[in-house]
């Protein structure tokens, strides 16, 4: 299946900075998803969508048996210097490269809003045995700002649709009609970075890293205004939301 344009051309290019400037999964995070999914040494885990690799590292941690799936040829090439260990392989989540009933449990990080939902919940539920674990999560501003709203402000520049990150995803699992009941869980935390790091950040965004350079030049000096008076460093608070399920046995 095709990967989606704006995707496709965002995490094209950039992938050492994408790794370098967003963050990874929180140790309260990953405890938790190592308890709810039993996560351990001969658990098979399938990080789904992996990017460069920043669950995947976490995962491989928790002793897990970790395998690989992520479309992006660039972000495989780091994902696999930053966990040399594991199999990184190319596919999508509409067609995973996987026999049915390999893995315990999908973990899918900052990545489900790009699938297509109910094939991709078809194709996990495939790979995944019976009662197998699904675990999909994103770390997310909380307390959006002034900089915030202009950088969404930004992206609806793009023509294209962001997803919502108030989108009720547990609905969409409940609906596929392959899992039980959905869990749902927040962790708040905070991160201290400089102006120039949350202007990096801003710039991995596909959205943003898509654009024409003279427009996304100009995006990013519009935004280092409105943090002139800002402090530096500053205190910027986030949330990452979580959505647990496991698949129903037949």
């Amino acid at each position: 299946m095709a990967v989606d344009d704006v995707a496709r051309r965002g995490f094209g290019s950039g992938a050492d900075r994408y790794h370098r400037e967003r963050p990874s999964y929180r140790p309260e995070v990953m405890a938790y998803l190592g308890d709810a999914l039993g996560l351990g040494p001969g658990v098979r885990v399938l990080d789904l969508a992996s990017g460069t690799g920043h669950m995947t590292a976490r995962l491989v941690e928790l002793g897990a048996d970790v395998s690989a799936v992520e479309p992006s040829e660039a972000m495989r090439a780091v994902c696999a210097e930053t966990v040399p260990g594991v199999a990184v392989v190319d596919g999508t989540a509409e067609e995973i490269p996987f026999p049915a009933g390999s893995f315990d449990a999908v973990v899918v990080a900052q990545a489900f809003h790009w699938f297509d939902g109910p094939a991709a919940l078809r194709e996990i539920a495939r790979v995944l045995r019976a009662g197998g674990g699904l675990a999909l999560l994103w770390n997310e501003r909380d307390e959006p700002t002034e900089f915030d709203a202009a950088v969404s402000k930004a992206i609806a520049s793009t023509k294209t649709q962001p997803y919502d990150v108030r989108h009720d995803f547990a609905a969409d699992i409940a609906a596929s009609g392959h899992f039980g009941p959905v869990r749902s869980r927040e962790f708040a935390w905070i991160e201290r970075l400089t102006r120039e790091q949350r202007l990096a950040r801003v710039a991995t965004i596909s959205y943003i890293n898509a654009m024409r350079p003279e427009e996304r030049a100009d995006v990013l000096d519009r935004l280092r205004g409105l943090l002139a008076d800002q402090p530096d460093p500053a205190d910027v608070s986030h949330v990452t939301n979580t959505f647990l399920a496991t698949k129903r046995g037949n």
